[in-house]
């Protein structure tokens, strides 16, 4: 009796000293999966951190302290990395604010660049500078840097996540009511000034059309629906023409496609009442986008989908207040809490 007494004792002894082994074993496994591996970000602002700045609220002190490639504190591209073991030496985030897949186009496709510099596509072109030009004037350079160093970087990827729709969607179609009239005005010589900083070259046009382009530009306004449906469609080609070059590079690179936050939640506008168009037009546009890359694309079988739906902004004041556009432009972007909810839907992604 005794002896079996003992024996219980030992066995039960023994499963409790194993049980902690058991849990650090499972806690290793998860967070060493990548250990060593190259991550590579290609993404927009959110990506890149914008927003996260300690200390700061306001526009102008985010603008000057803009991220250009840093895994930034408390960025989901940070916590991802450092939770699965990605080599801190080789893993880089090639994301930057205010860019989508038509400026990482223009760095990694001639041809493309050729087809948005034709004189029907002078407007795109300019809103392309302008997405582009406060990452060189804060890094005078940065695009050229970038350019050199893109696709070395992508062939050296174990693991890519692609974080870019919200640039190439919704931001050029808030936008556009506000740069047309002023490019309009001023024709395409407003954009030369872009132009010279981005490309470091200028474009003149050669014929009697891209002359008459360069002096007008586009004169249709549309309206902000049918603006954001166009721009998903283009979207979509843009996202199959960027991921075709990324598996040229590397065929054998594991793909994450990230899906649009949704920002506008509980967008105070008038009254404090309910914005009444952007949220709904977000969430069309976010489940075309989830529909488009886990079905229609010709790489929907490729890539992994992360869903961030239900990811929101800072949250928004009232649209009568003199701060109200400043502050949107920062509040727009998740704070950490959304980076940390970010994290969690990358990281499912990884689990499965």
């Amino acid at each position: 009796m005794k002896k079996t007494v003992r024996k219980i004792l030992a066995v039960a002894l023994m499963v409790c000293m194993m049980i902690p082994l058991f849990s650090v074993g499972s806690f290793a496994k998860t967070t060493t999966k990548y250990q060593g591996k190259s991550l590579v970000v290609l993404g927009d602002s959110i990506a890149a951190g914008f927003g996260l700045a300690p200390g700061s609220t306001d526009m102008v002190s985010q603008i000057l302290q803009m991220p250009h490639g840093e895994f930034t504190a408390n960025s989901w591209p940070l916590a991802i990395r450092d939770k699965y073991g990605f080599s801190k030496e080789t893993s880089v985030n090639l994301s930057r604010t205010m860019w989508g897949c038509t400026e990482f186009l223009r760095l990694l496709d001639p041809a493309f660049e050729a087809e948005l510099c034709k004189p029907e596509n002078t407007f795109e072109q300019y809103m392309s500078d302008y997405l582009m030009f406060f990452t060189e004037v804060t890094a005078p350079g940065d695009a050229l840097q970038l350019a050199g160093q893109i696709k070395d970087v992508i062939r050296q990827a174990d693991v890519l996540v692609f974080s870019l729709c919200a640039n190439d969607i919704m931001t050029p179609t808030i936008l556009k009511p506000l740069m047309l009239p002023f490019y309009q005005v001023f024709g395409r010589q407003a954009g030369y000034a872009l132009a010279s900083v981005t490309q470091g070259k200028l474009q003149l046009p050669s014929t009697p059309e891209g002359l008459a382009k360069f002096a007008l530009g586009t004169l249709e306004f549309d309206d902000l629906a049918t603006d954001a449906r166009r721009r998903t469609q283009q979207f979509f080609k843009s996202y199959d023409r960027l991921l075709g070059i990324i598996y040229k590079l590397n065929p054998d690179v594991e793909v994450y496609t990230m899906g649009m936050t949704n920002p506008f939640k509980g967008l105070k506008t008038i009254n404090d009442q309910d914005s009444t168009l952007l949220d709904p037009l977000t969430i069309e546009t976010i489940a075309k986008i989830r529909t488009y890359v886990t079905k229609q694309s010709r790489y929907a079988g490729r890539v992994k989908y992360v869903d961030c739906s239900d990811v929101g902004g800072h949250g928004f004041g009232n649209a009568y207040s003199v701060q109200f556009f400043l502050d949107f432009v920062v509040h727009v972007h998740p704070d950490a809490e959304g980076h940390k909810l970010i994290a969690k839907h990358v990281s499912a992604a990884f689990n499965k």
